[in-house]
Formats: C-alpha cells, sequence, structure tokens
C-alpha cells in the first residue's frame, strides 16, 4: 500500500512540474508573439537579375523566398546612349509582365531599377547622365519615359540607380528625382534612389561626395545606401561591408537628416575573391561558388571579430594564394541589429540568388518583415 501511494505521488509529482513547464512555455510564447507585434514591419527589398554567367537568375528565390520579401527590384534598364532621355532594355516585353505579375500575386512590389553602367567606360556612364541631367528637353523626356514604362507595366515604382556622376551633376541630379517625385507621386508610385556609402571621412567611397544626401533624402520615399564593396577590387584584401563601417554610414546619412524611415540599408549577398598573386585581382562570386571553393581546397573558414565577417585563404592548382571575404547569414544579423537600433526602412539585398539560403531563416528571425 505504501509503495502504491509512493508511486502515486511520483506521477502526480511529475505531472505537477510538466504542467508548470508547459505553462511556462506558453507564457514565454505568448510574450515572444507580443514582442514579435510590437517590432515595426521593414522592407525587404530584393534586387533581381536574370542569369548571370554561372550565376542563377533571381526568380528561383523569389518564388521559394517571397514570404521573407517586401519588394524586388529588377535590374533591366539602362539610359539609352543613343537617343538622351530614352531607355535601353533587352528584357522582352512578355517576360517583364510575367515577372511583374507573378510578384504582384505574392503580394510583392515591383520597382523598376534604371541605371547608367556597362557602357564602354566608366566616363561614358558618366556623359549618358549629365545629357539627361543637363537638358531641360532630355530630362523631361527621361521622365515621361519612365511614366509611361511604369504606367504600362504596372510597376509600383522606381529605383533609380545612377552610380558614376560628375559632381558638376550634383544638383541637376536631386532636381531631376525631385521632378520624377513629383510626377510619379501623381500616380501613387514610389521613388528610391541607389547612393554610395559615405562615412564622411576617408573610409567613404570616392564617388560619393557627387550625391546630395539631404536633398535626396527629402525629395525621394527613400535612400538605398549601397553599403557593400567597403573593399573591392580597387582596394586591398578585407570585409565587404565592416559592421562599423556600415554603422558610420548609417551615422553620416542621419546628419545629413535623411529620415531614418526613408534608409534602406545594403545588404551584400556576395563575396570577393582575391588573387594574391596577381596584383591582386579579385573576383566577384556567389556564397554557393566560394562554399565550393572552401570545400575543394580544404580551407577553413574563419571569423574577424573586428569587422563581424567572415573569410578564408586558400593556395589553387597554380599555387596563387587567395583571400576571400564575404557575407554570411552570422555577419547579416549584425546588419539587422543596426537596422533595428537606428529603426530603419529595412535592407536592401543585391542580389537574389548570390546570398547564402541562411539568410531566409535570418531575417524573419531578426526583423518583422513588411508586407
Amino acid at each position: 500500500m505504501a509503495k502504491y501511494c509512493y508511486r502515486s505521488f511520483t506521477i502526480i509529482s511529475l505531472s505537477l512540474v510538466l504542467l508548470l513547464l508547459s505553462s511556462c512555455s506558453q507564457v514565454q510564447t505568448k510574450e515572444e508573439d507580443k514582442k514579435d507585434k510590437n517590432k515595426t514591419p521593414r522592407e525587404i527589398l530584393g534586387f533581381y537579375t536574370e542569369q548571370e554567367g554561372t550565376y542563377p537568375g533571381s526568380q528561383p528565390t523569389v518564388n521559394s523566398q517571397f514570404k521573407s520579401l517586401s519588394s524586388i527590384a529588377p535590374f533591366w534598364y539602362k539610359l539609352d546612349d543613343k537617343s538622351p532621355g530614352s531607355l535601353i532594355s533587352s528584357v522582352p516585353a512578355d517576360h517583364k509582365t510575367k515577372v511583374i505579375q507573378s510578384a504582384h500575386e505574392k503580394n510583392l512590389k515591383v520597382y523598376m531599377v534604371v541605371h547608367n553602367l556597362f557602357y564602354e567606360t566608366v566616363e561614358k556612364g558618366k556623359e549618358v547622365a549629365s545629357n539627361v541631367l543637363d537638358n531641360d528637353k532630355n530630362r523631361d523626356v527621361f521622365i515621361q519615359s519612365l511614366c509611361n514604362e511604369v504606367k504600362q507595366f504596372n510597376y509600383d515604382g522606381i529605383n533609380i540607380d545612377m552610380e558614376n556622376l560628375n559632381l558638376s551633376d550634383r544638383d541637376s541630379f536631386s532636381l531631376m528625382i525631385k521632378k520624377l517625385s513629383d510626377a510619379l507621386h501623381r500616380d501613387g508610385k514610389v521613388v528610391t534612389v541607389s547612393v554610395p556609402a559615405n562615412t564622411g571621412d576617408s573610409r567613404a567611397n570616392p564617388w560619393s561626395p557627387w550625391f546630395d544626401y539631404e536633398k535626396l533624402g527629402q525629395y525621394s520615399d527613400g535612400l538605398m545606401i549601397m553599403t557593400y564593396d567597403e573593399h573591392n577590387p580597387r582596394t586591398k584584401p578585407g570585409s565587404t561591408a565592416s559592421v562599423d563601417w556600415t554603422k558610420a554610414t548609417i551615422r553620416y546619412a542621419l546628419k545629413q537628416k535623411v529620415p531614418p524611415a526613408k534608409i534602406l540599408l545594403g545588404i551584400a549577398g556576395y563575396g570577393w575573391d582575391w588573387d594574391a598573386t596577381t596584383e591582386g585581382e579579385a573576383r566577384y562570386t556567389s556564397y554557393e561558388e566560394l562554399m565550393g571553393q572552401k570545400t575543394k581546397y580544404k580551407a577553413k573558414v574563419k571569423w574577424d571579430s573586428r569587422s563581424q565577417t567572415p573569410n578564408f585563404s586558400y593556395v589553387d592548382e597554380e599555387q596563387h594564394s587567395h583571400q576571400v571575404w564575404f557575407e554570411n547569414s552570422d555577419s547579416l544579423r549584425y546588419k539587422l541589429d543596426l537596422v533595428e537600433k537606428y529603426n530603419l526602412r529595412g535592407i536592401g539585398i543585391w542580389r537574389l540568388g548570390l546570398e547564402d539560403p541562411k539568410y531566409w531563416t535570418t531575417i524573419p528571425e531578426k526583423i518583422k518583415v513588411k508586407k
């Protein structure tokens, strides 16, 4: 009888413990849900491209990860170097329609990207932009071309990505963004501007002074600050975007009176592979490819606590020494912490299809995705 009572008491005690643990777990879950609901929704913008050589296009990522995205920005248009104010696009109209309709069905907004890149020379890109910015007639043609394209394909807005300008075109560029915003806002469309990272010191991008952060922040709906390529083919090997450099870029933008609610923080999905033997030549590479290199050469990924980014080294078959710096889900966490700390609008990823697949579990863990 005593043994039976002891067993019964033990069972009852275990049941009470399990009940208490369950109650605590439910309370904790409710607290986490409450905390998540109180978070500010952030825009997760993904730049979208077609296949680049061996690198996949962005559509598979959109199809599988759309729940963790807010918007996409197809990289389909550049300024026409033969007809100032007009646009060039090699992407067929039916493909554009298909991608945009598919995105809208997934509750994603779509912004058309217009750039002045990939001409014969960088100087050519500056000249093409200048022909639009410094001529009232050409500028009006350009704005009308954009409005027509937005209407025809039902874009939700535009991202202007003019990365190389003459310093003398700084004010003209700001004025063009003002006039473009005035035109598109009448139809409820959004205008964002991609700008080089600027820290206001020696670490600033060499062409960042050509962009008036304050005026662009005032006239546009958002600044997509390209906080990547801190180190690049023009520099020695190093982090794509160290946490301190990224933080300094945010602080500079805020100092220029750009509202935090208008700042999209640029996030790299790629890395750079420097070949030290060929005078520092660097190759742009996807996360998948560099993980293949790591495995092939039995390299060990190291974590740089100063930049809060990963890197590794290897020696190839030709006995060339390589240094690889890249972004992964761990380094992404530090950037997302900055988004929360400074209450920014969100992030812009360059580009969908190159990134660490774990980005898509890290993003919803760290921030609330705006839909």
